[in-house]
């Protein structure tokens, strides 16, 4: 048989299919794209990510170490107040102490600890002594021991020791200040 009219060439795909093709191509092609770009930007994030970390640990060492010194700091500032206003209360009693020395005595040696005071010095007479320091001791001081003696020169010495317990040292011992 024959045909009336001539064979003509079909294509594979007509219009519709070749459009529909090219599209799903276009996005896989799309996909795997996004895909490539997404694994490098994530690897990207995971880098920046574990930098930061580092950072994040070097300024925690960085600030346990500020937090050291800051605490340390702290700690002598306040031992730099206690120790300042412990001169400011030994300036204030030594004062006192010598406010209470009469122009008749004179000192040789103090040592003056927490809970005791050793004088050492010259008197012009007992009495002076007994008069004029004895009784301001006594005032301060819960016990007060006096011995007197003569020196080579013939002056009369006394040792005074004091205490605000009831024990006496016999010696001194510890800081001496001399005047």
């Amino acid at each position: 048989m024959r045909s009336f009219i001539r064979p003509r060439k079909k294509k594979l795909l007509d219009n519709m299919s070749l459009m529909w093709l090219i599209f799903i191509v276009l996005m896989a092609l799309g996909l795997v794209i996004f895909s490539i770009m997404l694994h490098y930007k994530s690897s990207f994030y995971i880098k920046m990510l574990d930098n930061l970390g580092r950072e994040n640990s070097l300024e925690t060492k960085t600030l346990q170490k500020l937090n050291k010194r800051i605490a340390l700091i702290v700690a002598q500032g306040k031992i730099y107040q206690e120790v300042n206003s412990s001169n400011i209360a030994l300036k204030e009693s030594m004062q006192n102490l010598f406010d209470l020395i009469p122009d008749q005595i004179t000192l040789t040696r103090v040592v003056m600890k927490k809970e005791s005071l050793y004088l050492k010095g010259y008197t012009q007479s007992k009495a002076a002594y007994r008069l004029l320091l004895e009784p301001p001791l006594k005032s301060v001081f819960a016990s007060s021991r006096v011995r007197f003696m003569t020196d080579a020169r013939g002056c009369l010495m006394f040792e005074s020791f004091n205490s605000v317990e009831d024990s006496i040292p016999e010696q001194p011992d510890g800081n001496q200040s001399e005047q």
